[in-house]
């Protein structure tokens, strides 16, 4: 059997660094990825904004310096782990992976901001970031998806109704301590930061295709119950 397999770059990566650097400095800078020119009928449908998982080869690694077990970021306080349960580039087949957002095309030049890879790096694919291929397992739930059944819709709504709820109550979580930083009735109810926060969900609302009236009132009853709460806290501890 042959165990020899060929990839052909359909990029190449111009970037500011060319030296091993933390990740999360080269995810700072802009990096372009030039593209060979037979490939560029396969960018059609790329738009700028919108976000692309790039997979590239760590090309300066030499053969040597690849481990199946490693510390962690290089750092021996970091309990000795196997290569497939980290990021390192030290890898076998020296693949790396990053999410990035495009920031501009023209011609075979894709702009984008971060992105890991070193300069000249090798491009190996380029595909649409997709949450519900790409995100956590979580997160993939959450995502609309084609259904085949009644029962099946139900149950999807169900899983994004308990996320909804969680985070509600991560929400609550915050409001309950906003009451610690304010000192009378008047910072409680806030009607500066109250109209704004209406206007912004109106703004959130409008841009997912949602009724603004509809989620305004929902946020009004959610609000107005906090703000009970809130004033009730603070009677209570003037009261001590």
């Amino acid at each position: 059997m042959n165990d020899t397999l060929i990839l052909t770059p359909i990029a190449f990566v111009k970037s500011d660094f060319k030296e091993n650097t933390p990740a999360e400095e080269m995810r700072t800078h802009i990096s372009q990825l030039m593209v060979e020119p037979e490939f560029m009928p396969g960018l059609m449908g790329l738009e700028p904004g919108t976000d692309i998982l790039i997979l590239f080869q760590f090309h300066r690694i030499q053969a040597g310096e690849i481990q199946l077990q490693l510390h962690p970021r290089h750092n021996p306080d970091n309990p000795l782990t196997g290569v497939f349960a980290t990021r390192t580039q030290f890898r076998p087949n020296c693949i790396g992976a990053s999410v990035a957002r495009i920031e501009q095309i023209e011609g075979n030049v894709i702009t984008v901001s971060r992105l890991d890879a070193q300069d000249g790096a090798p491009v190996l694919d380029i595909k649409p970031y997709a949450p519900y291929f790409d995100a956590d397992t979580q997160s993939q739930l959450l995502e609309v998806r084609e259904v085949g059944s009644l029962q099946e819709a139900r149950n999807a709504i169900d899983v994004i109704d308990a996320e909804i709820i969680r985070l509600l109550g991560n929400r609550a979580g915050y409001v309950h301590q906003v009451v610690n930083f304010k000192k009378n009735d008047e910072e409680v109810r806030a009607p500066t930061r109250y109209a704004e926060v209406m206007r912004t969900r109106r703004e959130m609302a409008e841009a997912a295709g949602l009724n603004p009236d509809v989620i305004e009132g929902m946020y009004k009853l959610l609000v107005d119950n906090f703000i009970e709460e809130e004033l009730e806290t603070l009677r209570q501890g003037k009261g001590h």
